[in-house]
């Protein structure tokens, strides 16, 4: 009788051992289903982030030409004529004049205006652009504007959700469509 068991056990094994090992159809469409989810919640986030830093070179840039604007003021008792060539900003390297008050570093633009040609407000603002189109874009005033001296915003120009989450995230509070003042 112990013959017949240990034949019977020694079938069995066999049996296991010659199973290809592998997942079932079913496990394999439940972990493609997991990381489907896990990506449809993480891409939005990545977006978010990879536009705030873009944002945030921006936001540097834009403060050393405030800075540069500041220091000419302070020499001269107004501000450069919407004039970005005659300002300090040699920090600023890769960059290319497009006209006075115009700079182009790649996909970013900066625009100087002293409250002359297009506004009565003294403003430094830079923007990223994608295809041609401005997406987002960081403004602040310098410091003797006329009436928002040393603000800051966030304008989300594209009017999409993201650029809108963007300047959320930076701490913006929305003033009403495109527009979001920061702290």
């Amino acid at each position: 009788m112990s013959k017949i068991y240990q034949k019977k056990a020694k079938s069995i094994k066999n049996r296991v051992k010659g199973r290809l090992g592998g997942f079932t159809l079913i496990e394999l469409l439940v972990v493609v289903l997991i990381i489907g989810i896990l990506a449809a919640v993480a891409v939005p986030q990545y977006q978010v982030a990879v536009a705030k830093s873009r944002l945030g070179a921006i936001q540097t840039n834009v403060k050393a030409i405030a800075e540069a604007s500041e220091l000419y003021y302070m020499a001269n008792g107004a501000y450069a004529p919407d004039d970005i060539t005659v300002l300090d900003i040699s920090e600023m390297s890769g960059c290319v004049q497009k006209g006075a008050g115009n700079m182009q570093c790649g996909n970013y633009w900066y625009d100087y205006n002293a409250g002359g040609s297009w506004t009565s407000e003294s403003r430094v603002d830079g923007c990223i652009y994608s295809n041609g189109a401005r997406t987002i874009c960081y403004l602040q005033y310098l410091a003797h504007s006329p009436s928002r001296a040393d603000q800051r915003y966030c304008l989300a120009s594209d009017n999409t959700e993201l650029s809108h989450k963007v300047c959320k995230s930076m701490g913006g509070e929305s003033e009403g469509g495109t527009s979001y003042r920061l702290p």
